[in-house]
């Protein structure tokens, strides 16, 4: 009999060993998917809503130097200096991510641009300067949308990194519940055999 309730009980620990293994290891595979989304998360908003906030920064202050010198010749602003530093700007925001939004935008900036590079070739009349500036107000508001974008996409992916942080604190919690619930199991049915075999001896 006690050879038997031996056995039984190196069966139910071995069991309850697995089972805690088991737990162990998709607790740390789940806690890799939430360490690799939070890392993903904060790279996305520093490298394309960070950095590209600051391009557009940059683009809206070449814009109001664009519109200063229009209203006053005689500052030391080049208009083909500040377009090319547009141009550059341009160039290193498309390497950023966009969402669909963010690209239309991005497009109705560049169309926007080329019309207004166009415009300053021809000849500089009262005329071309109010149409110049009515461009340039046009850039500015997708300037400004562009800012929007990036508030907005960085407080997304904010609140993914938060959801999946209270994920894993949940998760934390039921695994200690659950490795209690284990414990507790392993105890009463080691005691309970123990306890129902010296009873049975008792009998005999």
């Amino acid at each position: 009999m006690s050879a038997k309730t031996s056995l039984s009980n190196r069966v139910n620990i071995g069991l309850a060993l697995f089972i805690v293994f088991l737990l162990v290891f998709a607790t740390n595979r789940l806690d890799q998917r939430h360490f690799n989304t939070v890392q993903d998360t904060l790279t996305t908003i520093y490298s394309d809503r960070v950095v590209a906030q600051d391009y557009v920064y940059k683009m809206s202050n070449v814009m109001c130097k664009k519109h200063l010198k229009i209203l006053d010749a005689s500052l030391v602003y080049s208009q083909s200096n500040l377009n090319k530093e547009f141009a550059a700007l341009i160039d290193v925001f498309s390497t950023t991510k966009f969402t669909s939004r963010e690209l239309r935008t991005f497009e109705e900036l560049k169309e926007n641009f080329n019309a207004l590079l166009q415009l300053e070739s021809k000849s500089t009349t009262l005329i071309d300067q109010d149409q110049q500036v009515l461009l340039i107000d046009a850039i500015k508001t997708d300037l400004n949308n562009l800012s929007l974008i990036q508030v907005s996409e960085s407080k997304y992916k904010v609140g993914v990194a938060q959801r999946s942080l209270d994920t894993k604190n949940l998760m934390s919690t039921l695994e200690i519940v659950f490795l209690v619930i284990i414990g507790f199991t392993v105890q009463f049915a080691l005691f309970y055999r123990v306890k129902k075999s010296m009873t049975k001896g008792k009998n005999q």
